[in-house]
């Protein structure tokens, strides 16, 4: 199932039980005096309501602009490694070669091993341990002239850029923004769900689709926000589409010849990283 279909479930499902909650009060709770109770209801109906309606409407707009941005950040990495391989074509050899194995390792373990780890909360330790061997490779170049030394300048900040998206990726991964700020949310839209019970003495059509329409936005939208804050994960996941097309990239330049053949790169046996998601 699809993200959009799930939005439309949670919200049928918040608006089925708000009318089922509505019609359980009615039987349960006797009618209140509005006339006695009226002026304190609204005062406190509105206090809560417009709490909740402002800080679900900013965390919207924050998670979506989070969730852009690291987009971005992902394009950017991407990007990073493209420049440093393109760059290096300018080393002379066995050093080309050593740059050009690594961007291509890199990318290929990003698209087949960190980016499912992600979606399972975790991350790949081999693809830091590339990173170093990357960084090593650039960082150990002695630049022969001022040609050599623009390029190791170039990919030196083309490797930054990497450095940082990668460390953006893992920050996200191990938020926990939408674990703090959830259930004060949920208890909210339970709060003003039961301040709307109040104010009718019996069900009617027009009380039950007004109710509906409420309940399923806040559903709605309480669901965009644990989506939007899990951006690697569920189907609205974020897709690492330019490091796939790096891969394929280099893969047809390798088989083109374009491509000198490097040295074979040989990752320890065992990498421990001590990371996991809290």
């Amino acid at each position: 199932m699809s993200g959009l279909p799930i939005i439309l479930v949670i919200c049928l499902g918040s608006a089925i039980l708000a009318v089922a909650g509505f019609s359980v009060s009615r039987k349960l709770m006797k009618p209140l005096d509005m006339n006695e109770h009226q002026q304190f209801l609204d005062a406190m109906f509105g206090i809560v309501g417009t709490l909740v309606s402002l800080i679900l409407g900013l965390l919207v707009a924050a998670a979506l602009d989070h969730y852009q941005n690291l987009e971005g950040v992902v394009d950017a990495e991407a990007s990073g490694v493209a420049e440093i391989f393109r760059f290096s074509r300018g080393m002379p050899q066995p050093t080309r070669g050593k740059i050009q194995a690594l961007c291509g390792h890199y990318v290929n373990l990003v698209v087949n091993e960190e980016w499912p780890a992600m979606a399972k909360g975790t991350v790949c330790p081999e693809l830091l341990y590339t990173l170093l061997q990357l960084n090593d490779e650039i960082v150990k170049i002695h630049p022969q002239h001022d040609g050599e030394s623009n390029l190791q300048a170039a990919m030196l900040q083309s490797l930054d850029t990497v450095a940082t998206g990668r460390r953006e990726r893992i920050l996200t991964l191990y938020s926990s923004r939408t674990q703090l700020i959830g259930p004060m949310l949920i208890v909210g839209s339970l709060i003003v769900l039961a301040f709307s019970y109040f104010y009718v003495k019996r069900i009617s059509m027009f009380h039950t689709v007004v109710l509906v329409g409420v309940i399923a936005a806040l559903g709605g939208n309480l669901a965009l926000v644990y989506w939007l804050g899990k951006p690697f994960e569920g189907h609205w996941r974020i897709q690492p589409r330019s490091f796939i097309l790096n891969m394929h990239v280099i893969k047809e330049l390798s088989e083109a010849g374009l491509v000198e053949r490097a040295p074979k790169i040989e990752p320890p046996s065992k990498i421990t990283i001590p990371i996991k998601n809290p």
